[in-house]
């Protein structure tokens, strides 16, 4: 491949990152659904069974999955540079609108009319998740694998009924492979840049199975270590952080550098957040390509698609349940009828018309803002 080709496929790269980042609500499963509709079934620049290998390795590696996959992804496509690439891409929409959102902090999270927006996109992101299992789910069943079966079935029953920690369930699929083969400035200025990026490195390092994971760390540093926020303070920040696009950790470092230390401090929480994740996520991705025709890691990966298939399932079904039953009581008085009526709608245009998932979010959001208010219910 020559420069100039080079040079175009990096910044296709960089603002397909950039643009899923940017609409990514929801959590890290959400952005390894867009990619996969980006990088898979647009591009074709990896197959639909790698999609699902570096999912797997994303949600096994310290870090924020959205991250973790990103680096994957920019790995397989351009190497080191287009892990860079991929990485930047990815954590620049959250600390820019993280950025924005700091200084009109009480208003943004007091508005009503933002909350329903968000509220709306759920259905859509939900949709979004379901749409991408029923493909992936799909070519499971139609390999007629026992094992496979098996192990899509278990993985969820894991994850999503008895509440298994999503690393087990990985850690299981990969042994189970495993198994399987073998059978056949100022010096205070200074020290709070520190602290913040000790404090953030801490968090990536030991974060591993995405955002929520990283929530106690980030909460015994930020409230108990350092007395950086108030409890109160804390779950404004966990609000804002699910709220809006990026992976929540990534955002919740950048919105504590933002509170602590303005700009300076964002960027230095923000690196030292992934900075774990840039460097065992990129020796995964070089033993990935360097070993993966090994029989062995064939095995271990076979077993962990189906697994990574149920993950997505629960996360998927874990915020239709959010969108269905807004206040978590069970029962037909307790259903938002909208968001529901959304969600169909969303995962209907996405299965039979194929339409743009980050439009399908958006849609919901301006319909759910839309129906709210024609309904009277914005309070």
């Amino acid at each position: 491949m020559n420069q100039h080709n080079r040079a175009a496929r990096l910044c296709r790269l960089f603002f397909s990152t950039l643009y899923i980042s940017s609409f990514t609500f929801g959590g890290g499963f959400v952005i390894v659904t867009l990619m996969k509709k980006k990088f898979v079934d647009e591009l074709h620049w990896i197959t639909e069974e790698e999609m699902l290998d570096m999912t797997a390795l994303a949600e096994s590696a310290p870090g924020a999955i959205a991250v973790n996959a990103a680096i994957l992804v920019g790995w397989q496509v351009e190497g080191l540079l287009g892990m860079i690439t991929a990485v930047v891409g990815t954590i620049l929409p959250p600390m820019v609108i993280l950025s924005i959102i700091s200084y009109f902090y009480n208003v943004f999270a007091a508005n009503v009319y933002v909350a329903l927006v968000l509220k709306g996109m759920q259905a859509g992101v939900a949709a979004v998740i379901l749409d991408v299992v029923c493909s992936m789910g799909g070519k499971v069943i139609a390999s007629h694998s026992a094992v496979s079966l098996f192990l899509m079935v278990a993985a969820f029953a894991a994850n999503y009924i008895f509440g298994v920690n999503v690393v087990l369930i990985i850690l299981a699929a990969a042994l189970f492979g495993v198994v399987r083969c073998a059978g056949p400035q100022k010096d205070g200025v200074r020290m709070i840049y520190l602290q913040l990026y000790l404090s953030f490195l801490q968090v990536g390092l030991f974060s591993v199975g995405g955002g929520y994971a990283a929530m106690p760390l980030i909460r015994s540093q930020v409230v108990e270590l350092h007395p950086w926020m108030t409890l109160q303070e804390f779950t404004n920040l966990i609000t804002i952080a699910e709220m809006t696009p990026g992976p929540i950790a990534v955002n919740c470092a950048t919105f504590v550098g933002l509170r602590i230390a303005q700009l300076p401090g964002a960027v230095i929480a923000t690196l030292g957040c992934i900075t774990p994740a840039l460097v065992l996520v990129s020796l995964l991705a070089w033993c990935y390509r360097r070993w993966r025709d090994l029989s062995v890691l064939q095995s271990v990966l076979a077993c962990l698609r189906p697994a990574v298939v149920a993950l997505i399932l629960g996360a998927g079904l874990s915020i239709l349940g959010i969108v269905v039953f807004p206040n978590g009581i069970l029962g037909l008085g307790s259903i938002d009828w909208i968001g529901t009526g959304s969600f169909f709608a969303a995962f209907i245009l996405l299965r039979k018309y194929k339409w743009n998932p980050i439009l399908t979010m958006c849609l919901c959001g301006a319909a759910g803002l839309g129906l709210h208010l024609l309904a009277g219910t914005v309070g």
